[in-house]
């Protein structure tokens, strides 16, 4: 193929994802002909992910959804007609108004989640919810308990490049996470530091590609990643390997810390994790000793006591001194650059001089399901559901479609016939990203590049700001969504000075945002935003915003057992003995990309996988069928038996769709990681931290005992 004779197109990748890769689209008579990564790209470097390659496949799929169409059967029962856009807007806006007047604009709410993170449709959105007086939703069910952790520590979370990191490290540690999966551009960096002679730690309950390639693995029981921190910090102390001049000048707290960790020597620490004490004595001193990266995946949100499992992680660093250096750091992500966007956006979402109501009902988008089912006065009615899709992502499917089934108007936007759009009223043709514009603020390095219209809109579909403004202009608010405006005019209400648009559009870009806004050395100066200004053992912050609130605030990183385990929940673990985590696969983003036949050959069927020790005593063998399950369903899936998960785990890939027959989220129930106690999830907008930073509140989805057996029961 000659590239010359086609047109060019960069653009970025906006799925939830570390990487934020550079696109480089080739149009020929109005038509994607071939996808390749953007070798402009100082992270991404010209290469992109199995998903990104499968662009083509999505964008062109014949299951797109072509037009707009209007239940005609029961909820769930998938039966649509055709309608027009204007019929659908119609009866859709008529219903709002409807459900407006008897029960006020509290009874609408949105639902969205990480399907597309583009910043500006969601601006939008966001002006309409609160012209209107909806429900806000918010938090996260991904980070919002690990980032409570790093905000209770450091009064902040900002990270080392990793282009920063891999030139200075000693030693990288990767723990709970998996980059092979989920961040498939740091690989190159963790090799590059190898090469200079860095060490390779890897904490995960599965043996992953990159652990076997490591200098030490260690394989804790889910859920007990704190006390295995507690326990390095422990051995650290009982040799004198802290770094003393560090926590003398830059940390509060620290002798109620040590005597915290006097209660975990590295034999009670082995105990609980199930990790040798030979492992912990010599990953702590690893650590201790070298200058270290600690990069923390999102599967340490998993569990309740996921915030001070990450404190206590945070305060391993502190005590090692592993701060503020090219080379050291502990951290997860970084949303620097989507933060300093956000304030200047408040004027898209809040416009100025209309009455807008900030004290409103808030639901915490990790117990959304048992919100609708609790909401009062008034109870939650209509839902408008985009860029997620909550039947198979929300913890407790059976108490997800109950809530579903109760609504008036449930009107899902999509791309595709989801678990959701399946149970809705309406069903909305969603443009892809090539189809529209938009700014996805990376979290996994400091370069931006916006996404550009690559192509026109396939079908009958529509850019979703388009959506969103034309409910805005049918339901009253005219004045405040101008007829004709694209993506480029509200993106020039939010981008500041700092970073021009003009950058980081086509042919433009990607660019690196300054200094000021995300630092290439967070804490370099021995300075930490908490309120002593120091990295904080003890975290006053945590004792002052949850004085009046639920939930575990202990200002100490201690350790408390996951809400459903073997340990916890003895008698419930008689019945069902095996912990199910749901961990991420490398051709899905969740819930998408699994209905695509490209990728579902590479991926097979549902799968269980379960250790040779845990199969034998069940009479399983590979490639039997199974079921599992516990008091709160049921699936039949095929055994993996494998080596590389640890025994007594089990775990079933998250984001199966239910009609698929393998969506782990049958067998959870909905608990939520600290601080803050989820309850029925209904807050208010001026009780509740931005992006649930301090409140955390991550779905628990690792809290779950199944047993699995043979055949089908």
């Amino acid at each position: 193929m000659d590239k010359d004779r086609l047109l060019r197109v960069k653009t970025a990748c906006p799925r939830n994802c570390f990487d934020t890769c550079g696109i480089v689209a080739y149009v020929k008579d109005g038509k994607i002909v071939e996808l390749a990564g953007d070798t402009d790209h100082p992270i991404t470097r010209g290469h992109l992910c199995s998903k990104g390659y499968a662009y083509l496949h999505r964008t062109y799929s014949p299951d797109r959804i072509k037009y707009p169409m209007k239940r005609v059967g029961d909820r769930g029962e998938g039966k649509f007609v055709r309608v027009t856009w204007d019929q659908a807007l119609n009866e859709i806006t008529s219903r709002l108004k409807t459900i407006h007047e008897e029960y006020g604009g509290e009874a609408l709410m949105e639902y969205r989640y990480g399907g597309h993170r583009d910043l500006i449709a969601p601006l939008v959105a966001s002006r309409f919810l609160n012209l209107h007086g909806a429900t806000v939703l918010g938090g996260t069910f991904c980070d919002a308990s690990e980032y409570a952790g790093f905000i209770y520590t450091y009064g902040s979370l900002q990270s080392v490049p990793d282009e920063v990191w891999s030139e200075h490290t000693k030693c990288v540690v990767i723990w709970g996470h998996r980059p092979e999966a989920t961040h498939v551009h740091m690989i190159p960096f963790i090799y590059r530091a190898r090469e200079r002679g860095a060490k390779l730690m890897v904490i995960d309950p599965r043996i992953s590609p990159l652990a076997a390639k490591g200098d030490l693995y260690l394989q804790p029981r889910p859920g007990t990643d704190g006390a295995l921190a507690l326990g390095m910090a422990n051995h650290i102390l009982k040799i004198g390997a802290e770094d003393a001049e560090f926590i003398k000048e830059h940390t509060h707290g620290f002798e109620q810390f040590r005597r915290l960790v006097d209660e975990w020597p590295v034999e009670r620490a082995s105990r609980v994790t199930g990790v040798p004490v030979e492992d912990i004595k010599e990953a702590a001193e690893i650590i201790a000793t070298k200058e270290t990266i600690i990069q923390l995946g999102m599967g340490l949100n998993r569990y309740t006591n996921s915030h001070n499992t990450v404190r206590a992680i945070a305060c391993l660093a502190g005590l090692t001194g592993n701060l503020g250096r090219p080379g050291a750091c502990c951290g997860f992500l970084d949303k620097s650059i989507q933060n300093y966007l956000t304030l200047k956006a408040k004027k898209v979402s809040f416009p100025d001089g209309a009455p807008i109501n900030k004290t409103r009902r808030f639901v915490c988008i990790t117990g959304a399901n048992q919100a609708i089912l609790s909401a009062k006065d008034p109870p939650i009615k209509a839902i408008i559901c985009w860029r997620g899709n909550l039947v198979p992502q929300l913890m407790n499917v059976r108490k997800t479609i109950e809530a579903l089934n109760q609504l008036d108007l449930l009107v899902v936007i999509e791309q595709f016939m989801t678990d959701t759009a399946g149970y809705a009223d309406f069903v909305l043709p969603a443009c892809s990203f090539f189809e529209q514009g938009g700014l996805t603020p990376p979290y996994g390095h400091r370069y931006l590049q916006a996404q550009v219209p690559v192509i026109p809109p396939l079908y009958e579909s529509k850019p979703d700001i388009e959506i969103w403004s034309e409910l805005g202009r049918r339901l009253g608010f005219a004045e405040y969504f101008p007829k004709g405006w694209t993506w480029l005019d509200w993106a020039r209400l939010i981008m500041p000075e700092e970073i021009p648009l003009e950058s980081i559009i086509s042919p433009n870009g990607p660019y690196k945002v300054p200094q000021e806004i995300r630092p290439e050395v967070p804490y370099a100066d021995g300075k930490f935003p908490t309120p002593s200004g120091k990295l904080e053992f003890v975290s006053q912050e945590i004792m002052a915003y949850g004085k009046d609130k639920d939930g575990d605030w202990n200002p100490l990183p201690a350790y408390v057992e996951a809400i459903e385990s073997p340990v916890s929940s003895p008698e419930l673990s008689a019945k069902y003995p095996l912990i199910m985590i749901s961990a991420l696969t490398p051709v899905r983003t969740h819930s998408q990309f699994i209905n695509l036949p490209w990728m579902r050959e590479i991926e097979g069927d549902p799968q269980v996988e379960i250790n040779p020790v845990d199969a034998k005593a069940r009479k399983i063998s590979n490639g039997d069928i199974v079921s599992v399950f516990n008091d709160r369903g049921k699936l039949r899936v095929k055994a993996r038996v494998t080596a590389t998960i640890k025994p007594g785990v089990v775990n079933i890939f998250n984001g199966w769709w239910v009609k698929d027959g393998g969506c782990p989220n049958v067998l959870t129930e909905i608990f939520a990681g600290g601080p803050r106690a989820l309850g029925n999830a209904i807050f208010r907008m001026d009780d509740y931290s931005p992006a649930g930073t301090k409140d955390g509140q991550s779905g628990a989805y690792g809290c779950c005992l199944v047993e699995v057996k043979r055949g089908v029961e």
